[in-house]
């Protein structure tokens, strides 16, 4: 087993960045640029902010990928055989890059990917706790387009669903702190989740 030790400093600015402990994902401090952990090292990556609903105080922000991609359904075959069209069509996806239970990171994703806002200036607050890479956003794109052909009425035996990137960025979500987890400040969408 070879050990390889990675400088976390900004490469953009040159600052100490800052996580917890299996983070990946990382927003500089300083200037606010957003880089990924990879096998070669650090990378940067394209960061903003979107920005809270009106009338919503975002006390804690997490990290997400906002990814669009060009989303192909093909063969798709209905029970007892049947061919029905497929589509494709070009689609923006806001995937969290944080931990939380896939149910929630499921239904909070498909309710960002439908009306994400618009964005905004990066806050000065820490933004940690990314955990999730590129790739994974990806497979979880693939897991909610499967999943809206699944729920269509047509009893669906197969399909072929391909993902092509063609932009991908970082982007802080804005959340409020309660009681019970976290309340996504874009879409109210409650998860379980440290703050």
């Amino acid at each position: 087993m070879t050990l390889k030790l990675i400088s976390l400093d900004c490469p953009s600015c040159g600052s100490a960045l800052r996580g917890e402990g299996l983070d990946t994902v990382f927003f500089c401090g300083h200037c606010g640029d957003a880089a990924t952990l990879g096998e070669n090292g650090l990378e940067m990556v394209e960061g903003s902010a979107l920005a809270p609903a009106p009338g919503r105080h975002p006390g804690l922000w997490k990290p997400a990928w906002l990814i669009e991609a060009d989303v192909t359904v093909a063969d798709r075959l209905r029970s007892g055989g049947r061919r029905t069209e497929g589509w494709s069509t070009r689609r923006t996806f806001v995937i969290p890059a944080f931990v939380t239970p896939l149910d929630d990171l499921t239904r909070l994703a498909r309710a960002l990917s439908e009306g994400a806002g618009t964005t905004a200036e990066l806050p000065r607050e820490p933004i940690h706790g990314g955990t999730l890479a590129i790739e994974d956003a990806v497979t979880l794109i693939r897991h909610i387009v499967i999943g809206e052909e699944v729920r269509k009425s047509d009893m669906l035996a197969s399909l072929r669903v391909d993902i092509e990137v063609a932009s991908r960025r970082l982007v802080a979500l804005p959340f409020e702190k309660t009681g019970d987890g976290l309340r996504c400040a874009i879409t109210g969408v409650m998860v379980r989740g440290e703050g």
